[in-house]
């Protein structure tokens, strides 16, 4: 009994943390799967030598910086350009291709592309080359933006800079690292044509308002974080987010829920490259939810 005991009051601790930390950054990790959340808050506990959850509550009084290097500590920074370079073929081969081919029959030039959880912003700046590789010489053309999102402001600090070490580059092909990238001492540094595409800014999936207007829709490997409801949510808020016939990309382990896939095409199943269909829209699937 004494276990269970002491087991309530860790996790009425670490409900406490949770909440201090939505109240004064309003992010909330509620709703993320406890255990991988609780092995990294750990590993930050072991960084800072604090003993339990409310130990770390009070270096958060004493440091509210430390709140930034918490949320960094439960964000995945893992990337490199071009991962997944199945999924990135299919892109540039297809998908955007299509987005192209829409804009044009309808005399648009206006195109725009969220990259969400970026970290450091390989994904987004891949996606940038991808784009300028497609359109050559006409990219100017197109008034095209990449928004770049993610709850970590210290990684969005970094990332518009645009220098990467060598090993964020081992998928880059050799034509590629010439045509897009500049050597800076021991960085490589993202041209101005692609990183001029490409808008970093802070956006909580969960918390923040939706973004809307969106082509193409990057969410990779963010949704197996979430339990099952707060996965159905931010789904919701993606599809809304998308123009009719807009393209979504999870992460090659992500789903989307039986409940919502009436609303998408499968473009290609092994790259999770989904399209919204034509004639759903964000509050049809609102109200199929609630019947």
């Amino acid at each position: 009994m004494k276990y269970d005991s002491d087991q309530i009051e860790i996790d009425s601790e670490l409900k406490f943390l949770l909440e201090k930390v939505k109240r004064n950054r309003n992010i909330d990790f509620s709703q993320y799967r406890m255990p991988v959340l609780e092995r990294r808050i750990q590993h930050r506990l072991f960084e800072t030598k604090c003993e339990t959850y409310l130990d770390y509550v009070m270096l958060l009084n004493q440091d509210p910086k430390e709140y930034d290097r918490f949320i960094g500590t439960l964000t995945i920074k893992v990337s490199e350009f071009f991962r997944d370079p199945k999924v990135f073929d299919m892109l540039g081969k297809t998908v955007i291709p299509e987005i192209i081919s829409q804009k044009e029959a309808k005399g648009i030039n206006r195109v725009r592309a969220w990259s969400c959880g970026v970290a450091y912003g390989e994904e987004a700046y891949s996606t940038a080359i991808l784009f300028c590789e497609v359109l050559g010489r006409r990219v100017d053309e197109f008034d095209i933006e990449i928004v770049a999102t993610d709850i970590d402001k210290s990684a969005l600090e970094i990332a518009p800079w645009g220098a990467y070490g060598k090993r964020a580059l081992r998928r880059v092909s050799p034509h590629i690292l010439f045509k897009y990238f500049t050597r800076s001492g021991g960085s490589y540094v993202v041209s101005d044509l692609p990183r001029s595409l490409v808008h970093f800014r802070y956006h909580d999936i969960i918390s923040s308002n939706t973004l809307g207007g969106m082509d193409l829709i990057q969410c990779k490997n963010l949704l197996i974080y979430f339990e099952k409801e707060l996965q159905e949510r931010v789904v919701n808020k993606l599809h809304t987010a998308l123009n009719p016939h807009g393209f979504l990309v999870l992460g090659n382990t992500e789903n989307i829920a039986l409940e919502m896939r009436d609303y998408f095409d499968v473009v290609d199943l092994p790259g999770r490259i989904y399209r919204k269909r034509l004639s759903d829209t964000g509050s049809n699937l609102k109200a199929k939810r609630r019947c």
